[in-house]
């Protein structure tokens, strides 16, 4: 296998009063007109962060088995991030997040880890999600201009108007038509847990090499080191307690001889 560091790394994103502002790319037949965006929902304070990560269906397709590809985001200097993470209610246990982009019969989406595909709440066919994916772009792209050459971040209510890019509520085309309420399907991740990532063609699926984590004020996609399990502290009781049997049996032989 092929590999390469692709590291990509997010200057100061440009959002707030007088920022240019760009549509998440949705329109077009190919996959490299299709772009990969990222949510992350509070349920408490009912916001949802949006951002178009600027990365092409065309482009995450060959990278499926790459465990060099990595994508790392630094959400910090993001206004609208900012503003959803600085209400009074604000607490990480309540953020769930995804990434997603479909289409025609082709998708990318997360999940949970160690989940396996399909597990859609809603449309049971690759395409079908992927049409409702692409559709939910288009609420994201509500009121932002189209030019593909920018990225996008957006911050909206469940209280704005139905249809301009929420999480929970809208108007038939969103994350919870794909992966489940907000209670948290399969494919809800949690603040600070890693997402598997899955992609989609038809009936075969294939999960990617690297996943994705939301954890703090950064976004990346990478593969992750395997976390050591600690061994109970039994385990460790009983080794010293064996050791130290071997050890008196030992000197037991030793005055015997």
């Amino acid at each position: 296998m092929n590999k390469f560091s692709k590291t990509l790394v997010a200057a100061a994103l440009l959002a707030g009063a007088g920022a240019a502002n760009a549509s998440i790319s949705v329109l077009g037949s190919t996959d490299a007109t299709r772009e990969l965006y990222f949510q992350a929902y509070d349920s408490v304070s009912k916001l949802t962060y949006s951002l178009d990560l600027g990365i092409t269906l065309a482009q995450l397709i060959p990278e499926v088995s790459n465990e060099s590809y990595t994508v790392f985001r630094d959400l910090s200097s993001d206004a609208n991030w900012t503003a959803m993470t600085s209400v009074a209610t604000y607490n990480p246990t309540n953020v769930q997040y995804v990434l997603a982009v479909g289409r025609s019969s082709k998708l990318f989406i997360t999940q949970k880890e160690g989940n396996a595909l399909p597990a859609y709440d809603a449309p049971l066919t690759t395409s079908g999600v992927a049409t409702v994916i692409t559709n939910h772009a288009k609420e994201i792209n509500v009121g932002l201009a189209n030019d593909a050459s920018l990225n996008v971040s957006k911050l909206v209510s469940d209280t704005d108007a139905p249809g301009s890019g929420q999480w929970a509520t809208g108007l038939g085309n969103l994350p919870d038509d794909i992966w489940g309420t907000t209670g948290g399907s399969a494919a809800a991740v949690a603040f600070g847990q890693k997402a598997d990532f899955w992609y989609a063609q038809g009936t075969n699926v294939t999960k990617a090499a690297g996943q994705w984590l939301l954890s703090g004020n950064t976004l990346e996609y990478k593969v992750f080191p395997v976390s050591q399990v600690p061994l109970p502290g039994a385990v460790w009781m009983f080794g010293a307690g064996l050791m130290g049997l071997l050890r008196a049996t030992r000197r037991k032989w030793a005055v015997a001889a």
